[in-house]
């Protein structure tokens, strides 16, 4: 499975996206897997923190969705499987913290806008490339611009340009930078930190401030799936 979990000690798991290729690319079964874990992880009573991080020094290329989809249900059900990890992600009473290494694109540049707190290596790599294959990143966009201002999201999203993580922190997307492989072993630090917590006094926390800050809306995300849906059914119909 390229979804792994692991226990590190005193209620602190790993999410491992071990992927596909050298990109570490996420295919939609990886998506619904990771949704899978991510629910696990919300019924577990001894979890604090969990740490989201990707193999072999790359965090993640983004994902790859089905080919060849002519029906708008079709493409929807293939979305879908991003909302269900956002969902996920979004009910846990837990922090959640990403490690990024290497690349962080598309899907995986959203989860790290989206985690509580999300460390990156200073040679990390951000990029939101869907519309260079006239793809709009309308998902992405629901929660985005909470994190980022709108000029600056809507220029990463149409010129699809490759950003460092000083930019991306400068921007709002990181919280701290950290050597060259050590993003992992500063987040386990964090999360120990976050673990250490009153659990009730941190899922209270990060509750209300993820919904202060209005980090997931369920009806947005669902307009984004339909409206991408039609489109790419009706240009996959016309080839």
């Amino acid at each position: 499975m390229a979804i792994e979990i692991s226990a590190q000690g005193k209620g602190v798991s790993v999410i491992t996206l071990a992927g596909h290729d050298a990109g570490n690319f996420v295919y939609t079964q990886d998506l619904l897997d990771l949704a899978k874990v991510l629910t696990t992880c919300a019924s577990d009573k001894d979890l604090r923190a969990l740490v989201i991080t990707g193999r072999n020094n790359m965090f993640c290329s983004g994902r790859v969705g089905a080919k060849g989809l002519k029906r708008a249900s079709e493409v929807a059900e293939d979305l879908n499987a991003i909302l269900n990890v956002n969902t996920t992600l979004n009910a846990l009473s837990v922090p959640v913290i990403a490690a990024i290494e290497g690349n962080a694109f598309g899907f995986s540049f959203g989860i790290t806008a989206q985690v509580d707190y999300a460390v990156a290596a200073e040679n990390a790599v951000f990029s939101l490339p869907e519309m260079s294959h006239g793809l709009p990143p309308l998902i992405v966009f629901t929660y985005l611009f909470r994190f980022v201002p709108y000029k600056r999201a809507f220029e990463l999203a149409v010129i699809s340009r490759k950003i460092s993580a000083k930019e991306a922190s400068e921007a709002g997307i990181l919280t701290e930078i950290a050597p060259a492989g050590a993003a992992l072993k500063r987040a386990l630090e964090v999360a120990n930190q976050m673990a250490a917590f009153d659990p009730k006094a941190m899922s209270l926390l990060r509750k209300f401030g993820r919904k202060a800050a209005d980090v997931h809306s369920e009806h947005l995300s669902q307009h984004a799936v339909a409206l991408m849906s039609v489109m790419l059914a009706e240009r996959n119909a016309a080839h």
